[in-house]
Protein backbone atom coordinates (compact mmCIF):
# COMPACT_ATOMS: atom_id res chain seq x y z
CA UNK A 1 0.00 0.00 0.00
CA UNK A 2 2.92 2.27 0.73
CA UNK A 3 4.00 2.28 -3.18
CA UNK A 4 0.61 3.57 -4.22
CA UNK A 5 1.55 6.81 -2.21
CA UNK A 6 4.21 8.72 -4.02
CA UNK A 7 2.56 7.60 -7.60
CA UNK A 8 -0.76 8.89 -6.60
CA UNK A 9 1.07 12.07 -5.82
CA UNK A 10 3.10 12.17 -8.97
CA UNK A 11 -0.79 11.35 -10.88
CA UNK A 12 -1.85 14.54 -8.95
CA UNK A 13 1.05 16.70 -10.70
CA UNK A 14 -0.08 15.25 -14.27
CA UNK A 15 -3.46 15.90 -13.69
CA UNK A 16 -3.11 19.61 -12.31
CA UNK A 17 -1.15 20.19 -15.45
CA UNK A 18 -3.57 18.56 -17.55
CA UNK A 19 -6.47 21.34 -15.90
CA UNK A 20 -3.37 23.79 -16.55
CA UNK A 21 -3.66 23.37 -20.02
CA UNK A 22 -8.07 23.03 -19.99
CA UNK A 23 -7.74 26.51 -18.29
CA UNK A 24 -5.71 28.50 -20.40
CA UNK A 25 -6.13 31.06 -18.26
CA UNK A 26 -3.05 33.13 -16.70
CA UNK A 27 -4.03 32.98 -13.67
CA UNK A 28 -5.66 29.76 -12.82
CA UNK A 29 -3.00 27.74 -14.66
CA UNK A 30 -0.57 29.82 -12.68
CA UNK A 31 -1.88 28.27 -9.53
CA UNK A 32 -3.14 24.49 -11.14
CA UNK A 33 1.23 24.37 -12.21
CA UNK A 34 2.07 25.67 -8.13
CA UNK A 35 -0.44 23.00 -7.30
CA UNK A 36 1.28 20.89 -9.58
CA UNK A 37 5.05 21.59 -7.96
CA UNK A 38 3.55 21.22 -4.86
CA UNK A 39 2.61 17.66 -6.00
CA UNK A 40 6.17 17.28 -7.51
CA UNK A 41 7.91 18.20 -4.12
CA UNK A 42 6.02 15.70 -1.93
CA UNK A 43 5.93 12.83 -4.27
CA UNK A 44 9.53 12.50 -4.04
CA UNK A 45 9.75 13.00 -0.69
CA UNK A 46 6.66 10.57 0.45
CA UNK A 47 8.73 7.81 -1.27
CA UNK A 48 12.36 8.73 0.77
CA UNK A 49 10.11 8.92 3.95
CA UNK A 50 8.45 5.47 3.07
CA UNK A 51 11.38 3.49 1.66
CA UNK A 52 9.59 2.93 -1.26
CA UNK A 53 11.55 4.43 -4.32
CA UNK A 54 11.30 2.89 -7.64
CA UNK A 55 12.30 2.67 -11.38
CA UNK A 56 8.26 3.15 -12.12
CA UNK A 57 8.05 6.05 -9.79
CA UNK A 58 10.82 7.87 -11.10
CA UNK A 59 9.60 7.05 -14.71
CA UNK A 60 5.88 8.29 -13.87
CA UNK A 61 7.81 11.52 -12.38
CA UNK A 62 9.23 12.49 -15.61
CA UNK A 63 6.33 12.19 -17.87
CA UNK A 64 4.22 14.33 -15.40
CA UNK A 65 6.83 17.02 -15.02
CA UNK A 66 7.09 17.06 -18.61
CA UNK A 67 3.72 18.22 -18.50
CA UNK A 68 3.18 20.22 -15.74
CA UNK A 69 6.72 21.79 -16.49
CA UNK A 70 7.07 21.93 -20.62
CA UNK A 71 4.35 21.37 -22.40
CA UNK A 72 2.00 24.08 -20.20
CA UNK A 73 4.40 26.60 -19.68
CA UNK A 74 5.59 26.37 -23.28
CA UNK A 75 2.05 26.95 -24.57
CA UNK A 76 0.46 29.52 -21.83
CA UNK A 77 3.74 31.92 -22.82
CA UNK A 78 3.05 31.43 -26.60
CA UNK A 79 -0.89 31.99 -26.40
CA UNK A 80 -0.32 34.51 -23.65
CA UNK A 81 2.43 36.53 -24.27
CA UNK A 82 3.36 35.87 -27.70
CA UNK A 83 -0.25 35.43 -29.60
CA UNK A 84 -2.64 37.09 -27.23
CA UNK A 85 -3.56 40.21 -29.52
CA UNK A 86 -4.55 37.64 -32.11
CA UNK A 87 -5.87 33.99 -33.98
CA UNK A 88 -2.97 34.34 -36.52
CA UNK A 89 -0.72 31.60 -37.05
CA UNK A 90 2.92 31.94 -35.21
CA UNK A 91 5.68 33.31 -36.87
CA UNK A 92 8.17 31.24 -37.26
CA UNK A 93 11.31 32.61 -34.87
CA UNK A 94 8.34 32.82 -31.97
CA UNK A 95 6.97 28.86 -32.59
CA UNK A 96 10.37 28.01 -32.10
CA UNK A 97 10.91 30.18 -29.14
CA UNK A 98 8.07 28.84 -27.64
CA UNK A 99 9.12 24.94 -28.51
CA UNK A 100 12.32 25.18 -26.83
CA UNK A 101 10.47 24.80 -23.12
CA UNK A 102 8.70 21.45 -24.01
CA UNK A 103 11.49 19.99 -26.01
CA UNK A 104 14.83 21.37 -22.87
CA UNK A 105 12.19 20.14 -20.10
CA UNK A 106 12.36 16.38 -21.64
CA UNK A 107 16.27 16.32 -22.64
CA UNK A 108 16.92 17.44 -19.00
CA UNK A 109 14.55 15.23 -17.38
CA UNK A 110 15.81 12.12 -20.06
CA UNK A 111 19.18 13.50 -18.70
CA UNK A 112 18.05 12.75 -14.97
CA UNK A 113 16.55 9.58 -15.83
CA UNK A 114 19.85 8.00 -16.72
CA UNK A 115 22.65 10.61 -15.36
CA UNK A 116 24.74 9.53 -12.21
CA UNK A 117 26.25 12.32 -10.52
CA UNK A 118 28.74 12.57 -7.29
CA UNK A 119 27.13 16.31 -6.91
CA UNK A 120 24.00 16.19 -4.47
CA UNK A 121 22.24 18.93 -5.91
CA UNK A 122 20.63 19.52 -9.80
CA UNK A 123 22.38 19.31 -13.37
CA UNK A 124 20.73 22.07 -14.62
CA UNK A 125 17.99 24.16 -14.23
CA UNK A 126 14.99 22.24 -12.47
CA UNK A 127 12.26 22.19 -15.19
CA UNK A 128 9.46 23.11 -12.06
CA UNK A 129 11.69 26.02 -11.42
CA UNK A 130 11.90 26.97 -15.33
CA UNK A 131 8.51 26.45 -15.58
CA UNK A 132 7.67 28.73 -12.52
CA UNK A 133 9.74 31.43 -13.95
CA UNK A 134 7.72 31.16 -17.29
CA UNK A 135 4.59 31.12 -16.32
CA UNK A 136 4.85 33.76 -13.84
CA UNK A 137 5.20 35.96 -16.64
CA UNK A 138 1.69 35.97 -18.11
CA UNK A 139 0.15 35.74 -14.77
CA UNK A 140 1.94 38.95 -13.61
CA UNK A 141 1.38 40.81 -16.56
CA UNK A 142 -2.47 40.01 -16.37
CA UNK A 143 -2.52 41.64 -12.61
CA UNK A 144 -3.61 45.19 -12.37
CA UNK A 145 -0.53 46.05 -10.34
CA UNK A 146 1.62 45.03 -12.36
CA UNK A 147 0.35 46.53 -16.03
CA UNK A 148 3.83 47.71 -16.52
CA UNK A 149 5.24 44.29 -17.08
CA UNK A 150 2.94 43.43 -19.95
CA UNK A 151 3.68 47.08 -21.77
CA UNK A 152 7.75 46.02 -21.09
CA UNK A 153 7.50 42.86 -22.96
CA UNK A 154 4.86 44.29 -25.94
CA UNK A 155 7.82 47.06 -26.53
CA UNK A 156 10.66 44.77 -25.63
CA UNK A 157 11.08 41.88 -28.29
CA UNK A 158 13.91 40.56 -27.34
CA UNK A 159 13.06 40.28 -23.62
CA UNK A 160 10.33 38.68 -24.60
CA UNK A 161 11.81 36.05 -27.07
CA UNK A 162 15.46 35.43 -24.83
CA UNK A 163 12.93 34.87 -21.45
CA UNK A 164 12.11 31.37 -22.86
CA UNK A 165 15.26 30.86 -24.07
CA UNK A 166 17.79 31.68 -21.44
CA UNK A 167 15.24 29.45 -19.10
CA UNK A 168 15.40 26.55 -21.37
CA UNK A 169 18.92 26.17 -22.57
CA UNK A 170 19.79 26.47 -18.45
CA UNK A 171 18.03 23.43 -18.37
CA UNK A 172 20.17 21.34 -20.26
CA UNK A 173 23.76 22.90 -20.11
CA UNK A 174 25.73 21.13 -17.01
CA UNK A 175 25.82 23.76 -14.37
CA UNK A 176 25.25 22.26 -11.09
CA UNK A 177 22.58 24.10 -9.19
CA UNK A 178 21.84 23.35 -5.11
CA UNK A 179 18.95 21.14 -4.33
CA UNK A 180 16.37 20.78 -1.38
CA UNK A 181 16.44 17.22 -1.08
CA UNK A 182 19.15 16.51 1.47
CA UNK A 183 17.66 18.58 4.14
CA UNK A 184 17.97 15.62 6.96
CA UNK A 185 21.82 16.00 7.05
CA UNK A 186 21.57 19.27 9.54
CA UNK A 187 21.37 22.76 9.72
CA UNK A 188 24.61 22.92 9.52
CA UNK A 189 25.02 21.45 5.80
CA UNK A 190 22.50 23.27 4.49
CA UNK A 191 22.85 26.85 5.45
CA UNK A 192 22.88 27.70 2.05
CA UNK A 193 19.47 26.61 1.26
CA UNK A 194 18.54 28.17 4.83
CA UNK A 195 19.89 31.50 3.69
CA UNK A 196 18.18 31.21 0.58
CA UNK A 197 14.85 30.22 1.79
CA UNK A 198 15.48 33.85 4.03
CA UNK A 199 16.00 35.59 1.37
CA UNK A 200 13.16 34.79 -0.77
CA UNK A 201 11.10 35.50 2.04
CA UNK A 202 12.74 39.17 2.56
CA UNK A 203 12.12 39.33 -1.31
CA UNK A 204 8.02 38.45 -0.60
CA UNK A 205 7.59 41.21 1.93
CA UNK A 206 8.64 43.98 -0.10
CA UNK A 207 8.77 42.46 -3.62
CA UNK A 208 4.87 41.23 -3.43
CA UNK A 209 4.28 38.50 -6.02
CA UNK A 210 7.53 39.87 -7.89
CA UNK A 211 9.11 37.04 -5.39
CA UNK A 212 7.77 34.52 -8.03
CA UNK A 213 10.30 35.39 -11.05
CA UNK A 214 12.63 36.81 -8.44
CA UNK A 215 13.04 33.85 -6.43
CA UNK A 216 14.46 31.77 -9.40
CA UNK A 217 16.77 34.26 -10.73
CA UNK A 218 18.56 34.76 -7.46
CA UNK A 219 18.56 30.56 -7.51
CA UNK A 220 19.97 30.73 -10.50
CA UNK A 221 22.58 33.74 -9.91
CA UNK A 222 23.88 32.08 -6.31
CA UNK A 223 23.81 28.25 -8.51
CA UNK A 224 26.24 29.80 -11.44
CA UNK A 225 28.08 31.72 -8.22
CA UNK A 226 29.14 29.07 -6.80
CA UNK A 227 29.03 26.55 -9.78
CA UNK A 228 32.15 29.19 -11.35
CA UNK A 229 33.75 29.33 -7.88
CA UNK A 230 34.55 25.47 -7.66
CA UNK A 231 35.42 25.25 -10.97
CA UNK A 232 38.21 28.20 -10.18
CA UNK A 233 39.16 26.13 -6.83
CA UNK A 234 39.33 22.84 -8.48
CA UNK A 235 41.80 23.96 -11.16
Amino acid sequence: MRKVVPSFLTSMNLLAGFWALLADDPSTSFWLVCIGIGFDFVDGLSARLLKVPSLFGKELDSLADMVSFGVVPGYLYSHHVFFHQGPEFPAIPELLVCSLMPVCAGLRLAKFNVGQSKFKGFSGLPSSAAALMIISIPFLAHQANYAWLEQLLEENFWVKMGLPVVMSLLMVLPIEMFSFKHLKEGWKANWLQLAYLLMVIVLSIFGGFLMLPGSILLYILISVLLFVGRKIFQE
